[in-house]
């Protein structure tokens, strides 16, 4: 029972280590504790559990956030937004279960529990629609290790922090050898403060004057009919008097109207911005008439004359995007009929935005946590942009997590961040990950900045995740010893 508890402690302590919190050592203490658990499990049946018990902790208090969109905004009583959280969180925990029972079954070394921990990270983030949350590696943004960003993305620091932990309590336990696993710790911390010394990505052109404008419209009153005029009239006043030659950028859903309802007034409100040398990019929903029934999809579009494209995201979030089974439980509760809640997801092969004579990488809010999805999209172009809608989840830790993770992206691709949202966090990135400038979360505004366009690639937008995955792969398999096997499940 004490091993058991130490293994939720564990856990509970991982999240410490994110926004808003930013205690960022205590990733490397969770994990470390979480592998002392795993040893003194005498069984990998006690192991999984030990593992499971480790899961809760992390996302029961990680991603308990999560209720407040159930609740605050989709009518959902706390009776059963509660256990609806519990639940995703234990069913999220079976992963960690799994890493630990596997780790026990091949002899409990620290290079299988960091392979195996970082392969079903990886899983966790592609099964099914994937939920890629706190990954270990977003707590390094801020650390001499970030340098291994654009080498491995998120995932080959996930990989090194994990190794590290375990192989810290390796080195104390008795007739253990952890030379080898050492070594790659070693090896690996080398050549991230020597990646973080170089820069993988040049200049493409002068910098170019951005303004982003952050509406801050109260998340139970945005989908209002009787809202529809007055948030045309608040993003019309931000943006009357901005600087000429700038990019404005408008957040997810700034519009709560198809475009092909109220194109007149978007477009009318890009040309005024082109007509003095700008260009105006905004989030909003999209009807596709095309086909019968039609399409919709939550869209982000240049608008104004000399500028194109358009982009439907690819990576819908599920209840709040589109609803699974949706003949089957539709009208069961509110909460299965949010706003918006029927989009179609977009083509992966859609071009990038075009303006100012820019390429422009755009994601819609959660699609930013898809690291491949990112690089691939990058290739060649000058800035990346993400636009959000995080009011669904308050004043919780949610938002600044996501505001974390999202600016990893900027140091996997060598690329300036362009972060429009509804209420928050609105910030410019610069391509090593650090916040350039940000408007304060739950006011009204416009943050005037600049950015850099830059061009090239790293090694990670040209080799994906598959070597550190190989790695951990290899680590999982060929590292473990004979001591640790026991009979058990």
């Amino acid at each position: 029972m004490p091993n058991l508890l130490l293994a939720l402690i564990a856990g509970l302590l991982f999240p410490l280590a994110f926004a808003p919190y930013d205690l960022w050592p205590l990733v490397l203490v969770s994990a470390a504790l979480g592998y002392t658990a795993l040893v003194r499990s005498p069984t990998p049946g006690r192991a999984f559990t030990a593992g499971w018990l480790y899961g809760v902790g992390m996302f029961g208090f990680g991603i308990s956030w999560l209720h407040v969109s159930m609740t605050d905004y989709g009518f959902m009583p706390l009776s059963m937004s509660i256990p609806f959280t519990a639940l995703f969180a234990m069913g999220l925990a079976l992963f960690y279960g799994l890493a630990f029972w596997f780790t026990k079954r091949r002899g409990t070394r620290a290079m299988v529990f960091a392979g195996t921990w970082l392969v079903l990270d990886w899983v966790r983030g592609g099964l099914l629609t994937g939920f890629p949350w706190l990954y270990a590696g977003y707590a390094a943004i801020d650390t001499p290790l970030a340098g291994l960003a654009p080498l491995g993305g998120v995932w080959l620091l996930t990989l090194t922090l994990v190794l590290a932990a375990a192989t810290a309590v390796d080195l104390a336990r008795p007739r253990v050898s952890a030379g080898a696993a050492l070594a790659v710790v070693l090896i690996l911390v080398t050549a991230g403060l020597l990646a973080g010394r170089h820069a993988f990505t040049h200049p493409s052109g002068p910098r170019q004057q951005v303004a982003l404008v952050q509406g801050n419209i109260p998340q139970d009153l945005k989908w209002l009919v009787t809202m529809r005029d007055e948030t045309q009239e608040i993003y019309h006043s931000l943006t009357a008097n901005l600087p000429e030659d700038t990019l404005v950028i408008w957040p997810e859903s700034a519009m709560i109207e198809f475009y092909q309802d109220i194109r007149g007034f978007v477009d009318g409100e890009g040309e005024r911005i082109a007509a003095k040398g700008g260009a105006l990019i905004s989030g909003l929903p999209w009807r596709d008439a095309s086909t019968y029934p039609p399409r919709y999809h939550n869209s982000v579009a240049v608008v104004g004359s000399g500028h194109d494209g358009v982009y439907h995201k690819q990576k819908l979030v599920p209840f709040g995007e589109y609803v699974p089974l949706e003949s089957l439980i539709r009208g069961w509760i509110p909460f299965f009929d949010l706003p918006m809640s029927s989009f179609t997801p977009g083509s992966p092969d859609q071009p990038n935005l075009f303006a100012l004579g820019q390429e422009i990488a755009p994601a819609i809010c959660y699609e930013m946590l898809y690291p491949a999805q990112v690089a691939q999209r990058t290739g060649n172009a000058d800035v990346l942009l993400t636009i959000s809608n995080d009011a669904w989840f308050g004043h919780s830790a949610g938002p600044l997590q996501h505001f974390q993770m999202t600016r990893l992206r900027a140091l996997e691709t060598g690329r300036w961040l362009l972060r429009g949202t509804n209420n928050g966090v609105t910030a410019v990135v610069d391509a090593r990950g650090q916040v350039r400038d940000r408007l304060p979360q739950f006011e009204r505004g416009v943050l005037i900045s600049e950015y850099q366009p830059r061009r090239g690639q790293t090694p990670f937008m040209v080799a994906g995740v598959w070597p550190t995955l190989l790695l951990a792969l290899a680590m999982a398999v060929l590292a473990g010893g004979k001591g640790g096997r026991r009979s058990g499940i």
